[in-house]
């Protein structure tokens, strides 16, 4: 029964006691009354009768009151039961954990030698908002439920599990104190969180990020151990979706490090503190320059260089991407004239640039303007978009590819893709994540894996280039795979326009 039910059941009862105590009361007080009227006050029995009477009606009075009392006990108490319970997934909500937790840290904090850790996990459906928006939140809704089972059958009984606010899901287990067994279960569970989730003839890909702290020490409260954990997931989201790390006290000094960064990127902007450097994408086995990638540079006047791995995550979150994209934009527009006309010149594009509805026709506007070819500006973007609207990013990728600009797949093969929504998307080209071009020659399977991708590309019409090329066995063992565009220190650094004229001269 809800809690609801639970709470209109209890008004119901506690209504008809009060009105039949009530009835009881008034009956019995004017039949005391009446008696005394008409009785003759020298006779003992009509006084003794109204006596009675009288003292009936106080003890349904106090009847009356009891059950007015008791009832707001009651309904308190279904209150509670019900702001304790998260309503869309039957889970623990947020308050329901502080109750449930409360004597978990306290235990773990008395437990200085334990050969256990108790670990609070706090894990997010990634993108779970492209879900809502493109099946509508009654299949959000039931994704929930169905993650919320999920992660309680994945859990069972070593701790309670809560749904926190929006797609956050939290809850505790124990662990031994080697690293190596607790990477190994967050591996196994977050394996099985992301799963695929069928709602009704749906099949929704869902990726969930996670951050752990462990509870006791310094840990000793459930808002401080949720602080701790969203900055621990938001630090393994930086390395890509999908991915766990344990908070450090490091972290904490990260997230101010952050923050200061958002309020410099305001100012660099109105500066112009920004600049780009180009690196060179060669024809491996010709040797011929084919293009360019633009890489965005940021020199704070105090703190010197900042990378863009530090920062572009930032820009994204404070909305502040958008501003900095097209200025990127327009500047290697501009730049192109001063390379080659058959040279291509690469820009990144972040997911969050494409969610502007005016995006294609500003990148219209800005290749008009500079008078460049749409053909030489290839926008670079990230491979997880893939998890993104299916819908939507087919329909900017086809109105991108209609204006004639390339469109290439970056970072791939960090394991966000789709096989089959891949091959419905007009795009151009592929990036081998440098991750895979590291592990060449590194792993037995690693070329092979190369391969295979690069087939795959082939089969769909499109490029295939390397980047992070560093070494000449790399190059040979890519070349082998079937890879002949790349890119990377081995072929050229990143560098000002001026030098990557000269280069290109």
């Amino acid at each position: 029964m809800s809690a609801r039910a639970k709470v209109g059941r209890s008004q119901v009862f506690r209504l008809v006691t009060i009105f039949s105590s009530g009835f009881g009361v008034a009956s019995l007080s004017l039949w005391a009354l009446m008696l005394n009227r008409i009785g003759d006050p020298g006779m003992f029995g009509f006084s003794t009768m109204s006596a009675v009477i009288a003292g009936l009606a106080a003890l349904a009075g106090a009847g009356c009151a009891h059950a007015y009392y008791i009832g707001s006990d009651e309904t308190a108490k279904v209150y509670e039961e019900a702001i304790a319970t998260d309503s869309t997934t039957g889970l623990f909500s947020r308050a329901g954990l502080k109750q449930e937790i409360a004597p978990l840290i306290e235990r773990a904090t008395g437990k200085a030698r334990s050969f256990e850790r108790r670990m609070l996990v706090s894990v997010e459906i990634d993108a779970f908002r492209d879900i809502n928006n493109q099946h509508g939140p009654e299949t959000g809704d039931r994704v929930l439920r169905l993650m919320g089972e999920r992660i309680r059958r994945l859990v069972g009984g070593l701790g309670p599990v809560a749904r926190i606010a929006g797609s956050e899901f939290a809850f505790t287990f124990e662990v031994g104190h080697d690293d190596c067994e607790l990477h190994a279960v967050m591996t196994a569970l977050l394996e099985e969180m992301s799963r695929p989730i069928r709602a009704g003839d749906i099949v929704i890909p869902v990726f969930c990020t996670a951050g752990l702290v462990e509870l006791g020490k310094e840990t000793t409260s459930l808002d401080t151990a949720l602080r701790r954990t969203n900055l621990a997931r938001t630090t393994a989201r930086a390395g890509g979706l999908g991915n766990w790390t344990i908070y450090h006290p490091e972290m904490t000094q990260i997230d101010t490090y952050r923050k200061w960064i958002e309020g410099e990127l305001s100012n660099a902007i109105e500066t112009s503190a920004f600049e780009v450097v180009y690196q060179p994408q060669v024809e491996s086995h010709t040797g011929r320059l084919t293009g360019y990638e633009a890489l965005l540079r940021w020199e704070h006047p105090e703190k010197g260089f900042i990378p863009p791995s530090e920062f572009i995550s930032v820009a994204e979150k404070c909305g502040l991407i958008g501003q900095i994209g097209m200025w990127v934009l327009e500047r290697v527009c501009n730049d192109a004239a001063r390379f080659p006309e058959d040279t291509t010149i690469a820009v990144n594009v972040s997911p969050k640039q494409l969610e502007n509805p005016n995006f294609v026709s500003q990148l219209a506007d800005t290749m008009r303007r500079a008078a460049v070819r749409a053909e030489r500006i290839e926008l670079e973007i990230t491979e997880n978009i893939l998890i993104m609207d299916s819908a939507k990013v087919r329909q900017k990728f086809q109105a991108i590819r209609d204006l004639g600009c390339p469109i290439s797949i970056d970072d791939f093969g960090t394991g966000y893709s789709n096989l089959g929504y891949l091959a419905e998307l007009p795009f151009t080209k592929l990036k081998l994540d440098r991750s895979l071009v590291s592990r060449l020659g590194e792993r037995d399977n690693g070329t092979a894996l190369v391969a295979t991708i690069v087939n795959m590309a082939h089969a769909l019409n499109v490029s295939v280039l390397g980047e992070g090329v560093e070494t000449e066995e790399q190059v040979a063992l890519l070349q082998a795979a079937g890879c002949k565009l790349m890119q990377g220190y081995y072929f050229g650094k990143p560098v000002w326009l001026e030098r990557a004229q000269d280069k290109a001269a």
